[in-house]
């Protein structure tokens, strides 16, 4: 333990604040990073602390540096208070940094194929406000809701894409990033997913980010996190969202 405090439990109140505060993208970067408390100088008998937050290279990189400095400033927000009860310790600084990774077997190989254009995906990396920290099938999702949500459209054998990229250019530049599309019977619905610390957009909110393309007709379901928490749960939604679309199919 370093100073007053075992760096997990400083992370875990730190994350009960930040959902206080409803902030999902600084709470993405402390679950998703490697944090340690490192001295870093010590003044008139005050011990100051640096938090260093390693983070993988894809969501390092998908961040811009003014993401990570408004992380940075949330996060030190809600840690330093922590310090007022050890009146001789401190938080000096948040450090977050992209993680030097092993070597996996046959990366030269690997980087090759992306240079000649195999596997390039045009997933979402990230919306500035909500990281898409997790991995599953070679994807990108934001919650565990979302990818218990995706395997329950994959085993009903629908067409989706999660996280994919719209760009419009009109009189504003649009860049989306829908949690998921579906083409189901020729239609085609954005599902989006609401309701826990990774999905804290209000549903006015994400109407409002989806008008691009429910103004060309494109239909918004949406999910509550809390329905999807588990196979069979996720199973049961799918089901109703089949029938919604299959009805609609037959309206037209």
């Amino acid at each position: 333990m370093w100073g007053p405090f075992a760096v997990e439990d400083l992370v875990s109140s730190a994350v009960q604040a930040l959902k206080i505060r409803g902030d999902a993208r600084a709470i993405a970067v402390l679950v998703a990073g490697q944090c340690a408390l490192e001295p870093d100088d010590s003044d008139m008998g005050i011990n100051y602390w640096a938090l260093t937050i390693s983070l993988n290279v894809q969501i390092f990189f998908a961040m811009t540096e003014q993401d990570r400095e408004l992380v940075r400033e949330s996060i030190s927000t809600v840690i330093s208070p922590f310090y007022s009860a050890t009146p001789n310790d401190a938080l000096s600084h948040v450090v977050i940094s992209p993680m030097v990774g092993e070597a996996s077997d046959g990366w030269r190989e690997d980087a090759m194929r992306f240079v000649q254009g195999e596997g390039v995906t045009n997933q979402g990396r990230v919306r500035s406000d909500n990281i898409a920290s997790k991995e599953h099938q070679g994807l990108l999702f934001r919650s565990q809701a979302e990818i218990t949500l995706f395997k329950a459209l994959c085993r009903a054998k629908i067409a989706v894409a999660p996280l994919p990229v719209f760009v419009r250019h009109g009189k504003k530049y649009h860049r989306l990033e829908p949690d998921f599309v579906v083409v189901y019977q020729g239609l085609t619905f954005v599902i989006e997913v609401d309701g826990d610390t990774y999905h804290h957009e209000t549903p006015a909110q994400a109407d409002q980010r989806l008008i691009p393309l429910t103004y060309e007709g494109v239909e918004v379901r949406r999910v509550q996190a809390s329905e999807v928490k588990d196979d069979c749960s996720a199973d049961s939604v799918v089901r109703n969202l089949c029938e919604f679309m299959a009805r609609r199919k037959s309206a037209r």
